[in-house]
């Protein structure tokens, strides 16, 4: 058996990207960065490898650029928890009852071309990714969450996805822990290794697009000729400039931009299991689980025998969190992870990190013209891979004037709200207390 570290990587490293089997793949080099191109994208997460797959597929001539400040993959696209939902709502923060059934019907109707969009890619270039159809679960352990599990299911249900009801014992044949007492089955979810997807999809755009992996950008300037500044002074011009990350959209100061904040995640993976470790689960399918409580734990079974788990957002303002908050946070997610796992107490982490991710009031991201020749798509609330795949797609389509129902919708629609979306005591019990950072019934 392969043999690993057994201290946990704090410095930021992402787990999957160390799993997977793309993270050699190399990117262009620096020293072919060009003084102007005809569209350049900041960010190589999903949004922006979707975008520029679509100009560079209905503007083939096109000088396209993607500049990340890290390797593609190794920051919020590529470390979430790795589920890719087709059948999507929007969060249990927000509130099922603010959005009407045609809402989650056209969701899951753009989260479903988004699949379709990446098996097409996945099967045309033959990646050697993981790509699971595996499923995935809605539980909750405490009984005042269940109403919240029962109004999960009927929605699920209105909308015509397939779902299973486990209670007890059936659960727990599944997962492989007693921890969880009432639960759904949701068998469109497809569970995958983010790193490795989204640095094999952007390989398939080599030979059409600059990707630039390690290279800043410092400013994002406006106007007919709009440019960015990179962090060795070099600035390099465009017709348009599309943002994919929300770091540049409140300097710009354009519409809606004062209305994205960000939520602090935190998220850890253990190492292998041992052989005797592993005997207990050895006949369990690959799973994820996300609670249907909003501070509960996601969790996922993987098929790399390792258990990751996440837990517990904070509100982060415009600062990442200092150490002590990660401290704090490896305690929680211990905790979470052997209440779940008592078997498994002496199992430690490898990996233990922190995140940004973008947020809204209303969880609806910001889509559209920003400022002159600087379009923005920041997706909300860690939504997930499939609508900011769909972001970046029809960014790009508004940018190149291909009308259609779908673009419409976007943009009469995704319109964020400002944090909080209205005073807390009109919010609700549930949501309220979330707000307040509720230690009962967190399910933690």
């Amino acid at each position: 058996m392969q043999n690993f570290k057994t201290f946990p990587k704090e410095d930021g490293s992402n787990p999957w990207e160390a799993l997977s089997s793309y993270r050699e793949v190399a990117f262009t080099s620096p020293d072919q960065i060009k003084s102007h191109y005809d569209y350049i994208i900041v960010g190589a997460g999903f949004g922006g490898i979707a975008a520029a797959l679509q100009l560079a597929e209905q503007r083939p001539e096109a000088k396209i650029a993607i500049f990340d400040a890290l390797s593609v993959g190794a920051y919020s696209s590529g470390r979430n928890a790795g589920f890719i939902s087709q059948t999507q709502l929007t969060k249990a923060l927000v509130g099922f009852h603010r959005y009407k059934l045609s809402d989650h019907a056209l969701l899951s109707h753009l989260n479903r071309q988004a699949v379709a969009r990446m098996e097409d890619l996945i099967d045309t270039h033959h990646l050697h990714v993981q790509w699971r159809h595996d499923g995935s679960y809605r539980a909750v352990r405490e009984e005042q969450n269940l109403p919240a599990l029962k109004e999960l299911a009927a929605l699920y249900r209105r909308l015509g996805a397939q779902i299973e009801e486990l209670e007890g014992d059936a659960l727990s044949e599944r997962l492989g822990t007693d921890f969880y007492r009432s639960g759904i089955y949701l068998k469109d979810t497809i569970l995958d290794n983010p790193s490795e997807l989204i640095r094999g999809l952007a390989s398939t755009l080599l030979d059409r697009v600059n990707i630039f992996e390690h290279i800043k950008v410092t400013a994002v300037n406006s106007g007919p000729t709009p440019s960015v500044q990179l962090e060795n002074l070099l600035t390099v011009s465009a017709s348009k400039v599309i943002l994919t990350i929300s770091a540049f959209v409140r300097e710009q100061g354009g519409l809606n931009s004062s209305r994205v904040a960000a939520i602090h995640s935190f998220g850890a993976m253990t190492r292998q299991l041992s052989e005797s470790e592993f005997a207990p689960f050895k006949d369990l399918k690959p799973w994820g689980l996300t609670a249907t409580h909003p501070s509960g734990a996601t969790v996922r079974f993987t098929p790399y025998r390792r258990i990751f788990i996440r837990t517990k957002i904070r509100f982060a303002g415009n600062l990442i969190l200092p150490g002590q908050q990660l401290e704090k946070a490896r305690f929680e997610l211990t905790r979470a992870f052997v209440r779940r796992f008592p078997s498994l107490e002496g199992v430690n982490f490898e990996y233990l990190y922190g995140g940004l991710i973008s947020f809204t009031g209303n969880a609806l991201p910001l889509f559209g013209e920003i400022k002159e020749n600087i379009y923005a798509a920041a997706t909300s609330d860690g939504a997930g891979v499939a609508r900011a795949f769909i972001l970046g797609t029809y960014l790009a389509d508004l940018i190149l004037g291909r009308e259609s129902k779908e673009l419409s919708y976007l943009k009469a629609h995704y319109i964020p709200s400002y944090l909080p979306p209205e005073p807390l005591r009109t919010l609700g019990a549930r949501t309220a207390l979330y707000f307040k950072d509720r230690k009962a019934g967190s399910e933690l």
